[in-house]
């Protein structure tokens, strides 16, 4: 699956998921830092990348894409990136193709 990691995730998350086989990228290396919703929007629609998010309502009117809600509280701290990246693998396992829309991958809980 090809992936948009939005900021508030780490950027360490881009290599796990690629290890695991996904395109993944995060909004720092591509310049979209603290840079306005519709730009992050677009380049996931140029891109048909899912978006993954912690913030469901500035998204929540963007249709035309897949949004991934992850919430980071949610995510073991010290683990996040790990968590994240086998959170999203194992989503994409069962969904692969996902249709523009929301999506709250279901987060095991860690031990």
């Amino acid at each position: 699956m090809r992936f948009l990691i939005d900021e508030m995730f780490p950027a360490a998350t881009v290599e796990l998921l690629t290890s695991k086989g996904h395109d993944a990228v995060h909004v720092i290396e591509r310049g979209l830092g603290a840079r306005p919703d519709a730009e992050l929007v677009a380049l996931a629609k140029a891109e048909s990348r899912v978006l993954v998010t912690e913030n469901v309502q500035d998204f929540a009117l963007a249709p035309q894409i897949a949004v991934a809600c992850v919430l980071k509280s949610r995510l073991r701290v010290k683990a996040m990136a790990v968590d994240l990246a086998e959170l999203l693998d194992s989503w994409a396992a069962g969904d692969p193709e996902p249709l523009p829309g929301l999506y709250w991958p279901p987060v095991t809980p860690q031990g």
